[in-house]
């Protein structure tokens, strides 16, 4: 499996959604590829009857996201055309665990808030099939008529994982299993979607007004605020709430918090680790307070292999593993995305960014 070493795509200013996604799979035509195949293979792999069914299902979810995302709809068109595949192939890239009955228990992200008088943070692991971590990316998207500028979190191929806009708007997603899967959007572009918004509220509105197709806990973050909010279907849950200036903290890892979503919990797909690090959560969150301990804690091993990072080889059988994360410092200004662990990955490897004060745009930190 090839290394494609944590690149940066930037988006040229001034061109269109679809020209932006031609640009992506023309780059990265080999990963891309590459990365289609490792997740159909998963896919079939854990439910072979969906065999007869992907480019049906494919189709169904792209339809939806068009009606809900019409222009990064239009990138992942481009995506398509540039790599020289199918539709069907981009829609399983970025958004294979949430085809129906598609269930990975051993995957799962831990996503932080924290609000203290002075400080206002950020942040999330990316916990994947260990395949991925060789195909993460950074995209750099310019200001448009469409949103503000914003930095991205993602996989060759896919529009994003997380990320963050010039406006101080963060998502960060994290996966919850429950029994209520449909047809519906492509979360990778929900994400993208929620990243035009200028503010929280907004934000919300966009989540809310998604027509999803499983069920995912979204942290979105700003300065006037921040908000858990796990959302599948049928039903969503406000996990936890700050409001501007409130002093607090919140976070969530992979099981079902919320009264009515708990209802809805698959029981027997939940992730193996989700507990001990909800437990770690709980006694290490409430001593954190600035950017280098919160990225610290995500990056630490206490508890291993359940620990908040896992990413080093002990030869166990569980393929998954930390692949990456990021974190935002609201008041700073200053932001960190990365790929694999700083302590055991040789291969580790950070993007630093801060807001320009004069631009006003993303700015990225060279050997920081």
């Amino acid at each position: 499996m090839t290394d494609y070493g944590f690149p940066i795509l930037k988006y040229e200013k001034g061109k269109s959604f679809n020209e932006w996604g031609i640009y992506h799979g023309e780059e990265f035509r080999g990963a891309i590829k590459e990365l289609v195949q490792i997740r159909k293979h998963l896919m079939l792999q854990k439910n072979p009857a969906l065999r007869n069914h992907l480019k049906s299902l494919a189709h169904e979810q792209f339809e939806a996201t068009k009606n809900f995302a019409p222009g990064i709809s239009r990138e992942l068109e481009g995506i398509a055309t540039g790599s020289g595949l199918t539709l069907e192939d981009i829609v399983i890239l970025n958004n294979y665990t949430d085809f129906r009955d598609i269930t990975l228990p051993d995957e799962g992200c831990s996503t932080i808030q924290i609000q203290r008088e002075n400080t206002i943070l950020s942040g999330q692991t990316w916990d994947m099939h260990s395949s991925a971590k060789n195909f993460l990316s950074i995209i750099e998207i310019p200001e448009s008529e469409n949103g503000p500028s914003s930095i991205i979190l993602s996989l060759l191929g896919c529009t994003g994982l997380m990320g963050i806009n010039s406006h101080q708007c963060l998502i960060g997603v994290n996966n919850i299993n429950t029994t209520n899967a449909k047809v519906g959007m492509i979360w990778p572009v929900l994400v993208r979607q929620t990243l035009l918004q200028n503010d929280l509220n907004s934000m919300r509105k966009t989540l809310l007004d998604a027509p999803v197709t499983s069920g995912h806990n979204y942290l979105i973050s700003s300065k006037s605020g921040a908000e858990h909010w796990e959302i599948t279907p049928t039903q969503n849950d406000l996990i936890h709430a700050h409001g501007e200036k409130e002093i607090g903290h919140s976070f969530h890892t992979n099981h079902c918090l919320g009264e009515k979503v708990t209802l809805l919990e698959n029981k027997k797909s939940i992730s193996a680790t989700t507990f001990a690090r909800f437990e770690l959560l709980e006694k290490k969150v409430p001593n954190i307070n600035s950017y280098n301990e919160l990225k610290n804690l995500l990056q630490g091993h206490d508890g291993y292999p359940k620990s908040i990072c896992s990413h080093y080889d002990t030869g166990a059988k569980d393929p998954s593993m930390t692949c990456g994360g990021g974190i935002a410092d609201l008041n700073e200004e200053k932001y960190v995305f990365w790929r694999g662990c700083s302590e055991y990955d040789k291969s580790y490897k950070e993007a630093n960014y801060i807001i320009d004060p004069i631009s006003k745009n993303f700015k990225r930190v060279v050997n920081e």
